[in-house]
């Protein structure tokens, strides 16, 4: 493993935090890049090729939206760049760990069995995604964990509002 994905594991076992990132406008820019694909890779089986890299897009501008106004609000937009780096490299990682489950969630014949196991496993990434936001967020921020998990559950509120809202599902 690289000393960035395991630094990117790390800040997702909440062993280190944005802080402990280089301050690289390459490495976030690659980031960047990588978290678009896994983006559009987890939209990709329920939308078009154009939606699903619309949507990875639009996901990528929120998060931004989100972490500059914060990082505004309490004067410390000197932290964007670790702090951005940091979500979304864990953001990247998770998602490639969600991979798998949307893949059996969008089967045709599956199990409800299965499917019940793997929205359980969902629901529990999710959490998990939640947790590390607040934790970056956290640090970034200098504010206390409740308060930094509180805005990142109504980011994740707003975010999904909004995506729902730009690229409803199409039910048959």
């Amino acid at each position: 493993m690289s000393r960035l994905t395991t630094l990117w594991l790390d800040i997702c076992l909440l062993r280190a935090g944005p802080q402990d990132l280089p301050r690289s406008q390459t490495l976030l820019g690659l980031t960047l890049g990588g978290y678009v694909l896994v983006s559009f890779l987890l939209s990709a089986p329920g939308y078009p090729v154009g939606t699903a890299l619309l949507i990875a897009l639009v996901d990528l501008a929120l998060l931004l939206i989100f972490a500059i106004s914060l990082l505004s609000l309490v004067g410390k937009i000197n932290r964007l760049i670790q702090t951005l780096t940091a979500l979304v490299g864990t953001g990247t990682l998770l998602g490639l760990i969600a991979l798998p489950l949307v893949q059996v969630l969008t089967r045709e014949q599956v199990s409800e069995e299965l499917v019940f196991l793997v929205s359980m496993l969902w629901l529990l990434l999710f959490g998990w995604s939640l947790l590390v936001v607040a934790h970056i967020m956290r640090h970034a921020l200098s504010v206390s964990l409740p308060v930094a998990l509180g805005a990142s559950i109504v980011y994740a509120l707003v975010a999904m509002q909004i995506i729902g809202l730009l690229f409803p599902v199409e039910t048959v």
